[in-house]
């Protein structure tokens, strides 16, 4: 058998500088792709967000449409939307893989995915504007910014006080909000009027201004006049 070339051996290695550029040209794509992984993965959580959103919203609608009033609290929401969802079957239910979870929020066992628009608790359909009203958005944010599992949020003018909840713009990219509507369509809005004039700490907030003609009214998305 012919022994092996030591010169064709050596050949074949790689020397110490060529797997230095190696290994910097692998550093230096893992670099450049990491955020847009990071992008995509959060893109996907606002998606499945969206769709969160808009599968209670409808939900709700047709709570409503079966009882003539819409779901409120007490007792429990997710008990009365259970039958349409068949996920969640009280508030103490925090199962992560179910459409009361925003998957963008990390910390479901102290800060709630979604909250409802408090004026809608237990009124009559015969009030609603059923394209126009917030039914919920992403919330569990308190008037101080720290979490709360409270499942209501605040409407805008309304003033705060030690359970009150707003909504939050920290989840999702371009701090968007995903907001359901009472005919059961979803949206992302800014925290900017008319949607709601910013986020907790925002000056102006829980004005407690109920009428439309004063130029400082909020709840034009969150009333049902």
């Amino acid at each position: 058998m012919k022994p092996p070339d030591p010169q064709r051996a050596e050949r074949r290695a790689f020397t110490l500088v060529e797997l230095l550029v190696v290994i910097g040209i692998i550093a230096l794509l893992i670099a450049i792709l990491l955020p847009v992984i990071s992008s995509a993965q959060r893109q996907a959580k606002s998606v499945a967000c969206m769709s969160n959103v808009r599968s209670i919203a409808t939900a709700g609608m047709m709570y409503s449409q079966d009882y003539n009033v819409y779901v409120g609290f007490p007792p429990d929401r997710k008990a009365a939307l259970y039958p349409y969802l068949r996920q969640g079957k009280s508030n103490t239910d925090f199962s992560e893989r179910q459409v009361w979870n925003c998957p963008a929020n990390d910390q479901i066992d102290t800060e709630a995915s979604y909250g409802f628009n408090t004026n809608l608790n237990w009124m009559k359909i015969t009030k609603f504007k059923w394209s126009e009203t917030v039914a919920l958005v992403d919330a569990g944010l308190k008037d101080d910014g720290t979490p709360s599992l409270a499942t209501h949020c605040w409407p805008p003018g309304r003033p705060g006080n030690a359970t009150s909840c707003r909504p939050n713009h920290k989840r999702h990219p371009k701090e968007l909000v995903s907001v359901g509507f009472l005919d059961g369509h979803a949206e992302r809005l800014p925290m900017k009027k008319p949607f709601y004039p910013g986020p907790v700490g925002t000056s102006g907030i829980g004005n407690g201004i109920i009428d439309r003609d004063n130029p400082n009214y909020m709840d034009e998305l969150w009333d049902l006049r």
